[in-house]
């Protein structure tokens, strides 16, 4: 199965290999019962997350035999589509409004998930941007503003979709690649003055976000959420060693989104805190191997584009993570590989292609 892999190659796809199969097994798991209900098939979401995740496989085969160093030249065009697509999202007939929320084209076979495709088009394209200016990111208008004017493009269409949390990982991983490239720590401070006001201002403005930081900041309090409570709910009923797999309550329709959003918390109820502690060694696992290969890339393009990679998986699973133990507000992320979600799933996949093609050009 590993013929003709290096070492790095080995440990990366068993993390991503063992973490696509638990998805698999949880998806079916904690969407049994809403998809019998509803489709009259209690396996109809995982057949589904299945045809996605052979999808992926053949995005990650491709991505992983495609040289990186094309992706330089091919940052436009991703931009432009990115940007197109966020707009076309919005135009009536096209968008797929569900739950008060527009995010998805709508097509013949699936709905596409623009922000899944942005997020990782922007992480090529700041790459790309950084690795071509080593050392002149000290001019603010001429080096270090661009990236941030093309990002405020982006932010500002999600935001109507609405999609806050896409926003949030975006801007985060923008902050950290410029400061990782070397950016001025003034000019840092003061995008991080703006997006932080930007960030007070977008939850001022929609109540739903004001009551989601309020259930945050009030976890044992009568204002949680329901979402919120029904997830520390999970996690308490599993103890050290948890329910048993498949024994889960939570998922009875009574945790909102338990195959997507909130996926990891009826993890931890039927595996506990040894399955909690497990999940955690895997993503500490993607988090060093990604972090080697970037050290190891063969030229600063390949070191920031596989850091970026890292960074852009990592940090949706922890935000996530945190989320469901309440020690984030809810930003309607999924964990990447474990949640239900093809759009994530098929980008996902791709980003460890690319990955994986930086680790084969290494010395």
């Amino acid at each position: 199965m590993f013929y003709g892999l290096k070492r790095d190659e080995i440990v990366l796809m068993s993390v991503v290999g063992t973490l696509l199969c638990l998805g698999l097994l949880m998806v079916f798991n904690a969407s049994s019962i809403k998809a019998f209900n509803a489709y009259g098939q209690s396996s109809h979401y995982l057949l589904r997350q299945l045809i996605f995740a052979i999808l992926g496989g053949a995005a990650l085969f491709l991505c992983a035999r495609f040289d990186y160093h094309w992706w330089s030249k091919l940052t436009l065009p991703l931009v432009v589509v990115s940007i197109g697509l966020l707009v076309l999202v919005l135009v009536p007939g096209f968008g797929v409004n569900i739950k008060g929320a527009t995010r998805w084209i709508k097509t013949p076979l699936f709905n596409l998930q623009v922000s899944e495709f942005c997020k990782l088009s922007f992480v090529i394209y700041l790459s790309a941007y950084l690795a071509k200016r080593e050392g002149q990111l000290g001019d603010f208008k001429r080096d270090f503003l661009p990236p941030w004017i093309i990002l405020g493009v982006v932010i500002a269409l999600l935001m109507l979709e609405p999609d806050f949390g896409s926003s949030v990982v975006l801007g985060a991983l923008t902050f950290v690649l410029l400061f990782v490239a070397g950016a001025q720590l003034k000019h840092l401070a003061i995008l991080l003055s703006v997006g932080a006001a930007g960030v007070v201002a977008a939850i001022a403005g929609r109540g739903y976000r004001m009551d989601r930081v309020t259930s945050f900041l009030d976890v044992g309090g009568k204002g949680v959420s329901y979402q919120l409570k029904q997830s520390l709910i999970a996690y308490g009923a599993g103890g050290v060693q948890g329910v048993g797999a498949g024994n889960s309550v939570q998922k009875q329709l009574y945790l909102p989104e338990a195959y997507t959003d909130f996926i990891v918390a009826v993890w931890g109820e039927e595996f506990g805190f040894v399955g909690v502690i497990v999940l955690v060694v895997l993503i500490a696992a993607l988090l060093w191997i990604g972090l080697k290969i970037s050290r190891s890339a063969p030229d600063r393009l390949g070191s920031i584009l596989a850091f970026g990679l890292t960074l852009f998986l990592v940090l949706q699973m922890t935000i996530n993570f945190w989320v469901t133990l309440g020690l984030l507000p809810t930003k309607g992320l999924t964990f990447p590989f474990l949640s239900y979600g093809g759009s994530s799933l098929c980008v996902s996949l791709a980003a460890v292609g690319v990955l994986l093609n930086v680790s084969r050009q290494t010395r």
